[in-house]
């Protein structure tokens, strides 16, 4: 429900705003009560108690029997959709393929913890405070894990070091998690400062962490022929790296200048791939073909992460001069 109000002046240089007395009642307010006022640009909300937090309760009643990737997709949905508190009930016994499942996905996400557990019922409940954990800082972690990802395949590559290639592989649980709890937070809070654009910049990093993953599972699976072109290989996924962390310094340093540039690398991208699929004609041309394709992905979507820095710039800045 809304309505409108008009702007008093009192005193000469204080301006007021009479609040509809039903909202006053419902909240319990009377003289002198006080209220929370939280600004958000071009809006103001008001909290009736400014102690109170609004509890989210909701349950999962388990009546089919699911399988455990169909179960852990409802709680990662369930996850992002907010809550204080899941109850996941069930008439019969909660078997232990459910129960794991479960526990699996309170250790997956960040801030679930079991609460409550009886033979018909687990209880989650969500104990990170996320005040204490910004949208920004998550993003700042989830570049940080994506960018040693990158490094390590290189590394991996290049030293022929397949533990270092399954260690990457391990990791990608760590950039999920970051990624469901930016949804939850950017959900929960809406277009709060820049939160719709550290949405679309979350899913860029998962992508590119994914396509990290990709080349690892290529070169552990890979055939072992002498005159593979693994250098080269090491060399576009080091451009393609350079191009993600200056990316990112851009994005974080709110600069303009230096975005245009990552931005046009596009071809570069596109003529380093071409460059390597012709060495590939003379060796293993799978490995080097599905190589080729995962590195440029990598780079255009940094491309793309420049694109997403020059919106965020352009959206705060009042003058732009080129």
């Amino acid at each position: 429900m809304s309505s409108v109000r008009k702007i008093q002046l009192t005193g000469g240089s204080t301006y007021i705003v009479s609040l509809p007395s039903k909202w006053v009642k419902k909240n319990n307010l009377v003289r002198s009560s006080e209220i929370k006022i939280e600004e958000n640009k071009d809006k103001l909300v008001l909290y009736g108690n400014i102690n109170a937090k609004m509890e989210i309760n909701k349950t999962l009643v388990l009546n089919t029997a699911l399988d455990s990737k169909s179960l852990e997709r409802t709680l990662i949905s369930l996850y992002i959709s907010g809550f204080d508190t899941l109850s996941i009930r069930s008439s019969n016994y909660i078997n232990d393929d459910v129960r794991d499942t479960i526990k699996k996905f309170s250790k997956l996400v960040i801030g679930i913890e079991i609460f409550e557990e009886d033979s018909k019922k687990v209880v989650l409940q969500n104990v990170l405070n996320s005040s204490s954990y910004p949208v920004y800082n998550s993003i700042k972690r989830m570049s940080l894990n994506v960018e040693s990802m990158v490094y390590d395949v290189i590394k991996g590559i290049d030293d022929n070091d397949s533990e270092l290639l399954k260690n990457v592989i391990n990791r990608d649980d760590e950039i999920d998690r970051f990624q469901w709890y930016i949804y939850r937070e950017v959900k929960s809070k809406g277009n709060d400062d820049n939160n719709i654009f550290y949405l679309l910049l979350s899913r860029i990093l998962e992508r590119i962490a994914d396509h990290a993953v990709n080349l690892c599972n290529i070169w552990l699976n890979r055939k072992l022929i002498i005159d593979m072109p693994s250098s080269k290989i090491v060399e576009n996924l080091t451009y393609s790296l350079d191009l993600f962390k200056k990316a990112m310094a851009l994005l974080y340093s709110k600069k303009y200048n230096g975005l245009n540039d990552i931005i046009s690398a596009k071809k570069n991208i596109m003529n380093q791939k071409k460059e390597l699929l012709n060495l590939g004609n003379s060796s293993d041309i799978a490995t080097v073909s599905f190589s080729s394709e995962e590195i440029s992905r990598i780079g255009l979507y940094s491309t793309d992460i420049a694109e997403l820095a020059m919106d965020m710039t352009l959206s705060i800045d009042n003058e732009t001069i080129l």
